[in-house]
């Protein structure tokens, strides 16, 4: 008697022995036994033998009736199963195979070695009709919708002949009930223990509490199905997530179950083999595993990836402890639509928490605006009753002293708006996230040169020294106007803030950041410096200082939001260290080229 219809191809004889005992209960093959033994005795056969076919595509003994030696060989064994040899060597006889041994070629008894059993019985006559050790007869057992579900086999006829058509006609009219009857028992497997499996899991998840966040959601949905489920652990490792106790390894776990998922499998992870993988045939389990394992207590694992579509979303690990149940074919196939219930649940979590974040986000963008409004008119309003006091001085017919003090407050007052507008527009410009940056040369040691320049005249008037450090040839990429504006705002945001006789440096330097090759540029004061409170605030638009001595010089708050933009437009980085009464450097780095998809 050889399993799976008795050959393999060259391409199999390497396999191992696929894993075994993955069918059915005790109750259900004790069921079957008695089929396999009423079989034999009203066919007239000292021996039957009955495969059931898994949903991996295996076949696994699970009756042997009259031989028990190949009982002891055989029951609870898997084996590939090779339709088209049995076919191709055998003779169809009324629903039945027969293959005779004569057939057989040297690859064939090979086979037959590893996965079947040769009964150590000569033949009972050398006649042509004579049954031979090396014969097999077979059934394929079918569903009503012609899935294969079983095979049905007969070995060693008591008339030590081959059959013929008579011969299989009176075994057909004996016992064609027992084929229904194996057939409603291994679907009633395939299908019973996963509907009830399955029923437990989905009680499970649907007691956890809806609107949970996917961490959350996941941990209460995993207690829920250990209480109801015949497992001692579930736990969901999601794509992309660190599993502490698995590093370094998470990664090289996720893209194996990444390519399960794609194949449609699982993994069935014991202390010392893995089955599941491409072929179905064991590997060493990894040293990482099975160290895990025993961390945990547990000695088998049953890992089922999850996803959606093409889309691997994570794991779902369900444990049980040493000396528990192994896993059964039908437990497997639960789990399976167990995890693409999960699938679904994940994604609608996701797209919850996505909304809750959207919703969080609109909330933050209305408040940000309803400030920025509120601080605009705030900033506005004094320019512009400045404007209307002295307008209305000059309707009651000032002295010409007068008109002048009002003429300048005016000025003044216009030049505020102005400012505020112009840099009202260069945020707006700065911040736009569908305007690209030019990818030009920019020399950055002309353009800083230059903003010293035009701004010398403010220094010399209060009385600050200006100290530079400015190479030549120093050239990024990008666009000047807005290296510009970031260099001319660090030094006038240094001389508003230092007082008469104090010093501001500026400097350029070659620095590599991460493997990337840049330009640090440092501008540093001894000025009033902010308090380390205010500190982390000082690049948010319109953000003006507690300080009685900040307050006192005019500015908008939008000159530091403006250099932040304009360096992050540039992938650079900018960063500040303060001390009050000490002063202020700010550190900005440009990489020497930014890359393509800069917005």
């Amino acid at each position: 008697m050889a399993a799976g219809g008795a050959v393999v191809q060259d391409d199999i004889k390497a396999w191992t022995r696929p894993r075994g005992q993955a069918w059915g209960n005790e109750a259900q093959r004790a069921v079957l036994h008695a089929i396999a033994e009423d079989v034999a005795r009203r066919a007239g056969y000292r021996v039957a033998g009955i495969e059931a076919m898994r949903s991996d595509g295996f076949l696994e003994f699970v009756a042997i009736a009259g031989n028990p030696d190949a009982s002891v060989e055989l029951l609870g064994r898997a084996s590939p199963f090779m339709l088209h040899r049995l076919i191709a060597l055998g003779t169809p006889l009324d629903g039945w195979v027969h293959t005779p041994g004569e057939r057989l070629d040297d690859d064939d008894r090979e086979y037959i070695a590893d996965y079947g059993h040769i009964p150590d019985r000569p033949s009972s006559s050398d006649g042509a009709d004579a049954w031979r050790p090396e014969d097999q007869l077979v059934r394929l057992l079918k569903s009503e919708a012609s899935d294969l579900r079983a095979l049905l086999y007969l070995d060693e006829p008591l008339s030590g002949l081959r059959p013929t058509p008579e011969s299989i006609a009176a075994v057909n009219a004996e016992i064609h009930v027992m084929y229904d009857a194996v057939v409603s028992i291994v679907e009633r497997e395939l299908y019973g223990e996963q509907v009830r499996m399955l029923t437990q899991a989905r009680t499970a998840m649907q007691s956890v509490r809806p609107g949970m966040g996917v961490d959350d959601f996941l941990s209460e949905m995993s207690r829920a199905m250990v209480e109801v489920m015949a497992v001692d652990s579930v736990d969901v490792l999601l794509a992309g997530h660190r599993a502490p106790d698995l590093e370094p390894h998470t990664a090289v776990l996720e893209d194996q179950m990444r390519q399960v998922w794609l194949k449609g499998g699982h993994l069935v992870v014991e202390p010392t083999q893995t089955w599941g993988f491409v072929g179905q045939h064991a590997v060493p389990t990894p040293e990482v595993m099975s160290r895990l394992m025993r961390r945990l207590g547990l000695g088998s694992w049953l890992l089922v990836p999850i996803g959606m579509g093409e889309e691997y979303l994570g794991t779902m690990g369900l444990g049980r402890k040493p000396g528990g149940d192994r896993w059964i074919d039908s437990e497997i196939n639960a789990v399976d639509a167990v995890a693409s219930d999960l699938a679904s649940l994940i994604l609608d979590s996701r797209l919850m928490e996505r909304e809750r974040t959207l919703n969080a986000s609109l909330r933050d963008l209305v408040a940000h605006r309803r400030d920025m409004v509120n601080t605009l008119a705030h900033e506005l309003r004094t320019p512009v009753s400045v404007l209307r006091m002295h307008l209305e001085l000059f309707a009651e017919d000032p002295t010409a002293v007068e008109a002048a003090e009002s003429l300048a407050a005016m000025d003044r007052s216009a030049r505020r708006i102005e400012n505020m507008i112009d840099d009202l527009m260069a945020l707006a410009t700065e911040s736009d996230p569908g305007r690209a940056t030019p990818h030009e040369p920019v020399d950055l040691s002309t353009i800083v040169r230059e903003s010293c320049d035009f701004l010398a005249p403010v220094a010399e008037a209060t009385g600050l020294e200006l100290v530079t450090d400015i190479p030549g040839d120093l050239v990024i990429t990008g666009e000047a106007a807005g290296i510009q504006r970031m260099a001319t705002n660090l030094l006038s945001n240094a001389f508003k803030y230092t007082q008469p006789g104090g010093r501001v440096t500026l400097s350029l330097a070659r620095e590599a950041v991460e493997d990337r090759d840049g330009i640090r540029l440092i501008c540093a004061d001894d000025g009033i410096g902010i308090a380390e409170s205010e500190v982390g605030q000082v690049f948010t638009p319109f953000f003006r200082s507690s300080s009685k001595e900040a307050r006192e010089r005019p500015g908008t708050g939008l000159g530091l939001a403006i250099i932040e933009r304009v360096v992050q437009r540039h992938q650079g980085t900018v960063e500040v260290s303060s001390e009050v009464g000490v002063g202020t450097a700010f550190s900005v780095w440009l990489p020497l080229s930014a890359g393509a998809d800069v917005r």
